[in-house]
């Protein structure tokens, strides 16, 4: 590493070429490009990419709606980290390199106010559909309105992709039915859901609904 005086059009920062050039310590300082390693990937390094790869590819694929779940969360860490983190930590099992995500565990919202509801189910039916339903808990004490939006994700784990409900859909839409491509016939399909209310930010827990086989 060494030092340069900048020139006539100032100091600059970044790479040029093979050279790194930064600022450190009040120093304008420049270095070499540090060399790819071509040493092999130890067992632990291959065994920790294939565990975040796992857990950030699901994370980044339900993004949008973790953004509501987790909405109102403070602090410098975004609603997809937080549930990439969880997901690193709880809900991946199996061994190198044939790791499953633990999907009954996966958390979509921040445990909220909101309430669920009752007989929260998912079932397949013909031609490529899958229908989701509950039924609004109006028993006193029960936080829950009409009016609350609810978010569903599909996700197809032999393929790795979602399917999401779309907007507009409330609580008061039971049942719902949502269209997969045919790409997913014979494919299994695993259900989540969450309400979210448009009065104030609260949210309900995520309820996983479980699992179908996606018919012609």
């Amino acid at each position: 590493m060494g030092t340069y005086k900048p020139g006539v059009f100032g100091p600059f920062n970044g790479r040029v070429g093979d050279v790194v050039a930064a600022r450190w310590k009040d120093l304008n300082v420049v270095k070499n490009r540090p060399a790819k390693s071509t040493k092999p990937a130890t067992l632990t390094q291959k065994d920790q990419r294939a565990r975040f790869g796992l857990g950030t590819t699901f994370a980044g694929k339900a993004a949008d709606m973790i953004a509501i779940g987790f909405r109102g969360m403070a602090g410098n860490v975004t609603p997809t980290n937080i549930v990439a983190k969880q997901l690193l930590k709880d809900c991946i099992t199996g061994t190198y390199p044939d790791y499953v995500l633990d999907y009954p565990n996966i958390s979509l919202s921040k445990d909220g106010n909101l309430d669920l509801g009752t007989k929260l189910a998912v079932q397949v039916l013909a031609e490529q559909t899958v229908q989701v339903s509950w039924v609004m808990d109006t028993k006193p004490g029960k936080l829950t309105d009409a009016t609350d939006e609810v978010y569903i994700l599909l996700y197809n784990s032999d393929k790795h992709r979602v399917i999401k409900s779309g907007a507009g859909l409330v609580r008061g839409d039971s049942p719902v039915t949502m269209y997969v491509p045919g790409s997913f016939i014979g494919d299994q399909v695993h259900c989540w859901l969450f309400f979210a209310s448009v009065k104030n930010k609260e949210v309900s827990p995520t309820a996983y609904l479980g699992v179908v086989t996606i018919l012609a």
